[in-house]
């Protein structure tokens, strides 16, 4: 089936098993939290046969599998509905040509700086325009969005936009995209959606079938990801940094996934970037216990694992997921990991789907230990702007030496409106001149209204010591139009 719809569409830019082949948009992309509970649930029921922690998540991969679903007759009213949504969304996508405008406007008050899986706004006012155009092999996006107050500087922004053209089974773009690696909802300690995303030439899987030959095929489906980037050109010490990232996940078993990730920072103002450094950097020659002198090594790099562990007994829902980054290397290996662990479960109610987590995460590194490294994690003395692109964490959003306790809630209803609560208590900063505690409450609600979509923020965070000193009220409202 799967070798047949493929070869029907082909050389189409995405494809499905059922008419038309082609897709508006070739990424789900992260920030909806409905969205991704959706597709977790489906992913965890078997409908979905693909590694879900990498996104932006191949649209094609998910609609082949929603289309060809059957449930059976004992699945849960959560179930049906959230494949009801996908299918409904696989639906509305799957045109070619010119996709229509998008408008969304957004007010805040004091954006929260800790930023999770969810798209909430970055500066207190925003205005963006987009367009996007779908074809046989090509597809673009511009994303247009004009800021007040910009934190970076940058009042009109590019984030979001790409174009992207399809090689075989491969997509090759280029754009402003975000990506979050990782299992957890409330950071990636490698690359989420703290910082503003980095311009970048992109390489990544569309299906992820798994491999015919016996020798490979014990991995199961997977996908696989690379890029290459630019960052700051100013207002950074060392401007000109290069960035490299590259992941790839597996699903050896339908209830268990593994992503193995690497980024780098290399080259830069004053630094050496040929093809020789690159090449020192991709087999890990960048560190001064080696013998190459200041002068001479090749760059910044970060590694790790994740998981995220299923119940194989459809009555236990439950998950398991960890992440566990290394700020440095040993013997060829990551070392002085950063850590993050999780569990999260989910029900059928009479409101809809109820989805509840609870996270652990500390960015300092050897972070199991009684006494972890302080001023390690993030921080490298080739850059001193650290592990940051316009001044945010490129990891986790805490950055450095943070540690953070997280609950979530979350309710879905059938239409989709969505009601979510999350706890988190924080230490920031605890090898720093200026150590904070943060306690945080926030709600967001989102549903459709009218021809668009509201949605609504509020949260109560009370800081130890400035920037808040007591209690502090943040807030936004966004509204998304497409026409």
């Amino acid at each position: 089936m799967v070798k047949n719809s493929r070869a029907r569409c082909f050389p189409t830019l995405v494809a499905i098993v059922v008419a038309p082949c082609a897709w508006a948009a070739p990424w789900l992309a992260p920030g909806d939290l409905a969205l991704r509970h959706d597709i977790e649930l489906l992913a965890d029921a078997g409908v979905l046969r693909g590694p879900v922690t990498t996104w932006p998540i191949s649209w094609p991969d998910v609609a082949r599998d929603v289309n060809a679903a059957r449930l059976p007759d004992d699945a849960s009213a959560a179930l049906r509905e959230a494949l009801m949504r996908i299918q409904s969304a696989a639906r509305r996508a799957a045109k070619t040509g010119f996709d229509g405008f998008g408008v969304r406007a957004s007010g805040a008050q004091d954006p929260d700086p800790l930023r999770t899986f969810s798209d909430t706004p970055r500066e207190e006012g925003e205005l963006e325009l987009q367009a996007e155009w779908m074809g046989d092999r090509f597809a673009a996006n511009l994303q247009i969005t004009g800021v007040t107050d910009a934190s970076d500087d940058q009042t009109a922004r590019f984030d979001g936009s790409y174009v992207g053209v399809n090689v075989g089974n491969f997509m090759i773009s280029a754009g402003w995209m975000e990506r979050w690696w990782g299992p957890g909802w409330e950071g990636s300690l490698i690359l989420g959606s703290a910082a503003r995303p980095i311009p970048s030439v992109r390489v990544e899987r569309n299906y992820t079938d798994a491999f015919k030959t016996r020798w490979l095929s014990w991995i199961g489906p997977w996908r696989a990801s690379l890029e290459l980037g630019q960052m700051e050109g100013s207002d950074v010490v060392v401007p000109d940094v290069r960035f490299m990232a590259a992941r790839v996940n597996f699903k050896p078993r339908p209830w268990l996934e593994f992503g193995l990730s690497r980024t780098a920072q290399w080259c830069g103002e004053g630094r050496p970037c040929g093809w020789g450094t690159f090449t020192d950097l991709l087999i890990g020659h960048d560190n001064t216990d080696a013998d190459f002198g200041t002068n001479d090594e090749a760059g910044n790099q970060l590694a790790g694992y994740d998981f995220r562990l299923a119940s194989p007994w459809k009555p236990l829902p439950l998950v398991l997921y960890g992440q566990f980054i290394g700020e440095d290397e040993a013997g060829g290996l990551p070392a002085k990991f950063l850590g993050q662990v999780g569990a999260e479960s989910w029900a059928s109610t009479p409101w809809g789907a109820l989805r509840g987590h609870v996270e652990y995460a500390d960015t300092s590194c050897n972070f199991t230990r009684s006494e972890p490294i302080l001023g390690c994690a993030y921080r490298h003395h080739l850059y001193p702007q650290g592990y940051t692109f316009r001044g945010q964490s490129i990891g986790h959003s805490m950055g450095g030496d943070g540690r953070m306790y997280s609950v979530g809630v979350m309710l879905v209803r059938p239409r989709g409106d969505t009601l979510n609560v999350l706890m988190r208590k924080a230490d920031l900063n605890r090898g720093g001149a200026a150590p904070n505690r943060l306690k945080n409450v926030e709600v967001q609600y989102n549903r459709a209204f009218a021809r668009g979509e509201l949605r609504l923020g509020l949260g109560f965070s009370d800081f130890d010591v400035e920037p808040a000193d007591g209690a502090d009220f943040t807030g936004f409202i966004e509204w998304r139009q497409g026409f």
